[in-house]
C-alpha cells in the first residue's frame, strides 16, 4: 500500500506536464557541457555547477580518468579518490567496507548500515557489497566526503560515491573492449545505442564479463582461489516526448560465481603445533600467497534491479522523480577455520535483501535563492538462513587441546551437526523530508543551509536451532559448548532525528571559492543480526544511532587559461555512539562504546601544462582516533581499523600525435598509503606497514579513435599486503588474513562505431 501510494504521487507530475529538467541531472549536465570547454561540471549538490566554485569536497573521475587508470569495479577507485579505502573479507557481497577519511562500518552483520553511500544513477545501494561490482559503460563518478544528509534520498555519515552510468543517445553508436591478462583472465565489454524512434525513443544494451583464476594457492584442496567470475548486463530506455521532457528506464542483472575467499595465517599461537600434530596446514612464510583449506569456499550472488528516473519542467520549478526496485541473493559455503584440518564449517549461508526506493524532488531558482526540497521514502527486507557444522577433525583437535575432558568430548561432535538453522531477518522501512538552498546575500557571497528530518523503523528477529550432543550434555565447561542453541529473539527498533548543514562561501573570481561549512550527519541504529544477539544485553541486541558533528574549511581555483584546478580543505568530523562490528572467534559483536574524531587535511591539483599532458595529484593527512568515551580503553588515542594517516595519490597522462593517422599515449599511478591496523580490535599482529601501489597504461590507437590496442598493468612491484586480520576460530593467538591482489597485467584491444 505504502508503495503504491508513494509510486502515485511521485509519478503524477510526470504526466501533468511536458518538461525537461534543469537542476543536478544527468540532463541538465549533458545541456552545460557545452557552455565552455575549460568548465569541469558536477552535480555534487544536486545541481549542475563547475567544480571550481563547488562549496564542498567533491573529486570528479572522468570517464577518460578511469580508463587510464584501468579502473575495472568499485575498488579499484582507490587508485585515483582521495581519502578512499575499500576492504573485503569473508565474502565481497556481505563483508565489504567503504571508508572515507578512514570511517566506515565494518561488514558482517546484516543488522549494519554503511557510512559510505553508494548511488548507481541516483539509485542507492542498500549494501557496501552490493554496491561493489563491475564499472562498465560509465560516464563519470564522483566522491562526495563528509555528512551526506539534505541532498540526497539516504543520509549517510562519512561520505558519498555517485556513479553515472552512459545514457541513450539518439546516434547510433557503440563499443566493444577484449583484454587478456595473466591467471588466464577474461574480460568482455561491450555496449550499442541509437534511436528506436527519431528524437522521441532511444535505447542502450551493455554488459561486461570478467574471468581469471585465482591468485591463492590452496595447499590443501590443491586449486587456486580468490578467482572471478561475473557478468552483468543493463538495458535502458530514454523517452522524450516532447522538447522538455525526459524519462529514463533502467533494468539491470548481476551475477557472481567465485571460489573466494581464503585467509592465509599470517600469526600462530599456541594451537599451532596441534595443527601440525595433526596433519593440518603450518605455513613457514607468514607473507605468502598459501592457504589451507578443507572445503572451497565459494560466494555466489545474483542481482536484478529496474529503476525509474523522470524529469519534468514545471515551469517555475524543475521535478524529478526517481524509483527503484532491487532484489539480491548472495550464496556462501565454504571452511570457516581457514584450515586443511576440518574443525568447522559453513554449510550454506543464504542471504536475500529486496530494497524499494522512492524519491522526489522540486528544485528552482527565486530571484538570489536556488532551493530545493526533497522527500525520500524506502521499504527494505532482508532474510537469512545459514547453518555452521562440526568438521571431521573437531573432536581430535578439542582432545588434544583438552586432553583432562576426554569424557566430555568422545562421540559428542558428530560431523555435520551443530547450529544446523540460523533464520535471521529484519524489516526496515523509511520516511523522509529534506531542502538543500543556496543563497546570494552579496554578489559572490553565498549561504548554504539545509535540513532533514526522517524517521526509520526496524523489526528483527532470530529462529535458531543446534544439534550438537555436547550441547545437552551435563557438566560440561562452557569453552567446550560449540555451536549450541542460543536464544530465539524478536526485537523492534525506531528512532527519528533532525539533521542538517550551513555554510558560507564566497567566489573572489568567477573559477575560485572560499568555503567554510558545519554538518550534522547521522547513520540509523538497529539490530545485531547475529545469534549472539539473543544472549541478552551485554552482547548487546540493539545499536544506537551513529552521529558526526563535521566542519570543513575549504578552498578551490582554476586557473584562467583551464590548465590548473588546485584544493585545498581542512575538516574534523566527531563521530559519537560510533557503530563498532568486531569478531571475536565466535561471533559478531556490535557495540556503540566509542567515539572517534576524524581530522586532517586533503590537498588536489589537477594540472594541464600542454595538450595532451595532464597530471592530477592528491594528499591527504588524517588524524582518525578513538576518544576518551571509547570502550575498551586500550583503544582510546589509537587509529581506527584500515584509517591510514597518510595517502597520497597521482596519475600522470600523456597523449601525443605519431603522425597524422595514429596516437600514443602512456599512464602512470601510484598510491602510497602509511601504517594501519586491519582489525577492528587493533591487534598487534594486524599491523600493516605502509606501503605503495604503482600501475600503468601504454598504448597506440586511431587518430579518430575508431580503434585502440593497450597494454596495462597493476601493482607492479607486486606488493604483498593485508585488507583484513582477523582472530583465527578456535586458536588464541593464531591470525588470518585476506591479502589484496598481487601483480596484474593484460592487454585491451578497443573498438568504436
Amino acid at each position: 500500500m505504502l508503495q503504491r501510494a508513494l509510486t502515485a504521487m511521485l509519478l503524477l507530475p510526470a504526466v501533468a506536464a511536458p518538461a525537461l529538467a534543469q537542476g543536478g541531472s544527468e540532463a541538465a549536465l549533458a545541456e552545460a557541457e557545452a557552455t565552455g570547454p575549460d568548465e569541469i561540471l558536477v552535480t555534487a549538490q544536486r545541481r549542475t555547477q563547475d567544480l571550481a566554485t563547488v562549496a564542498a569536497p567533491v573529486t570528479l573521475l572522468t570517464a577518460e580518468a578511469l580508463d587510464a587508470a584501468a579502473i575495472r569495479d568499485t575498488q579499484d577507485l582507490v587508485r585515483l579518490a582521495p581519502s578512499l579505502v575499500i576492504t573485503t573479507a569473508a565474502s565481497e557481497q556481505t563483508n565489504a567496507v567503504i571508508r572515507l577519511r578512514g570511517v566506515g562500518t565494518s561488514g558482517g552483520n546484516l543488522g549494519l548500515e554503511g557510512s559510505v553511500g553508494v548511488f548507481v544513477d541516483g539509485i542507492y545501494r542498500a549494501r557496501s557489497g552490493i554496491a561493489l561490482g563491475e564499472l562498465f559503460d560509465v560516464e563519470r563518478v564522483e566522491v562526495l566526503r563528509g555528512p551526506q544528509g539534505t541532498l540526497f534520498g539516504k543520509n549517510t555519515t562519512a561520505g558519498a560515491i555517485l556513479v553515472q552510468t552512459r545514457a541513450p543517445q539518439f546516434d547510433f553508436g557503440g563499443f566493444a573492449e577484449a583484454a587478456i591478462q595473466n591467471r588466464d583472465g577474461v574480460r568482455l565489454v561491450a555496449a550499442v545505442t541509437g534511436p528506436v524512434a527519431e528524437d522521441r525513443l532511444a535505447v542502450r544494451l551493455s554488459g561486461v564479463f570478467n574471468r581469471r583464476d585465482g591468485f591463492l594457492e590452496d595447499v590443501g584442496l590443491g586449486r587456486d582461489m580468490n578467482d572471478r567470475d561475473r557478468f552483468a548486463l543493463r538495458g535502458q530506455l530514454l523517452f522524450t516526448p516532447a522538447g522538455n521532457a525526459r524519462f529514463r528506464l533502467i533494468a539491470d542483472y548481476s551475477e557472481k560465481n567465485e571460489n573466494c575467499c581464503a585467509a592465509p595465517y599470517v600469526a600462530l599461537g599456541v594451537r599451532a603445533p596441534v595443527i601440525a600434530a595433526l596433519g593440518g596446514f603450518v605455513p613457514s612464510d607468514l607473507e605468502s600467497f598459501e592457504s589451507g583449506s578443507s572445503l572451497t569456499t565459494r560466494a555466489a550472488s545474483k542481482e536484478w534491479g529496474l529503476s525509474f528516473d523522470g524529469e519534468v519542467d514545471l515551469g517555475f520549478a524543475q521535478w524529478r522523480t526517481l524509483l527503484s526496485w532491487r532484489d539480491f541473493t548472495a550464496d556462501r559455503s565454504g571452511d570457516s577455520d581457514f584450515n586443511t584440518l576440518d574443525l568447522s564449517q559453513v554449510a550454506f549461508e543464504d542471504t536475500h535483501d529486496q530494497f524499494f526506493t522512492a524519491e522526489m524532488t522540486l528544485s528552482g531558482r527565486t530571484g538570489r535563492l536556488d532551493w530545493l526540497v526533497g522527500a525520500f521514502a524506502f521499504d527494505q527486507q532482508t532474510r537469512q538462513q545459514s547453518a555452521s557444522v562440526y568438521g571431521a577433525d573437531l573432536e581430535a583437535f578439542l582432545l588434544r587441546v583438552f586432553p583432562a575432558q576426554a569424557g566430555n568430548i568422545r562421540g559428542n561432535y558428530p560431523p555435520g551437526t551443530g547450529a544446523i538453522d540460523r533464520r535471521l531477518a529484519q524489516s526496515s522501512k523509511g520516511v523522509s523530508v529534506f531542502t538543500h538552498n543556496i543563497l546570494e546575500v552579496l554578489p559572490r557571497l553565498k549561504l548554504t543551509g539545509g535540513v532533514r528530518w526522517l524517521r526509520e523503523e526496524k523489526q528483527g528477529s532470530g529462529r535458531f536451532v543446534s544439534n550438537g550432543p555436547i550441547c545437552t550434555r551435563p557438566g560440561v565447561p562452557q569453552g567446550l559448548r560449540l555451536l549450541c542453541q542460543t536464544p530465539d529473539y524478536d526485537a523492534d527498533f525506531t528512532d527519528s532525528a533532525v539533521v542538517g548543514t550551513a555554510g558560507l562561501s564566497y567566489e573572489p573570481t568567477p573559477r575560485s571559492v572560499i568555503f567554510a561549512t558545519w554538518s550534522r550527519g547521522y547513520k540509523a541504529g538497529g539490530l545485531n543480526l547475529d545469534p549472539a544477539a539473543g544472549l541478552g544485553p551485554a552482547e548487546g541486541l540493539a545499536f544506537l544511532p551513529e552521529t558526526v558533528e563535521n566542519i570543513e574549511v575549504g578552498a578551490r581555483v582554476r586557473t584562467e587559461d583551464g590548465r590548473a584546478v588546485l584544493s585545498a580543505s581542512w575538516f574534523r568530523g566527531d563521530f559519537s555512539d560510533f557503530q563498532q562490528n568486531a569478531f571475536n572467534g565466535q561471533q559478531s559483536i556490535i557495540s556503540n562504546a566509542a567515539e572517534v574524531r576524524s581530522k586532517g587535511i586533503e590537498l588536489e591539483a589537477t594540472l594541464r601544462p600542454a595538450d595532451g599532458f595532464e597530471f592530477t595529484t592528491a594528499l591527504t593527512w588524517n588524524d582518525a582516533t578513538y576518544g576518551a568515551r571509547t570502550t575498551p580503553a586500550s583503544l582510546v588515542g589509537r587509529q581506527i581499523v584500515n584509517a591510514p594517516e597518510w595517502l597520497w595519490q597521482a596519475q600522470g597522462m600523456i597523449d601525443r600525435p605519431l603522425g597524422e593517422r595514429l596516437r600514443a599515449y602512456l599512464s602512470g599511478n601510484v598510491r602510497l598509503q602509511s601504517d594501519t591496523n586491519t582489525s577492528v580490535s587493533l591487534f598487534p599482529e594486524a599491523e600493516q606497514d605502509g606501503h605503495v601501489l604503482v600501475g600503468g597504461r601504454i598504448g597506440i590507437r586511431s587518430a579518430s579513435a575508431r580503434w585502440d590496442v593497450s597494454a596495462f598493468a597493476q601493482n607492479l612491484g607486486d606488493v604483498y599486503f593485508r585488507q583484513v586480520v582477523f582472530a583465527s576460530i578456535l586458536q588464541p593467538g593464531s591470525f588470518n588474513a585476506f591479502p589484496g591482489e598481487p601483480r596484474s597485467y593484460g592487454v585491451e584491444l578497443r573498438w568504436r562505431f
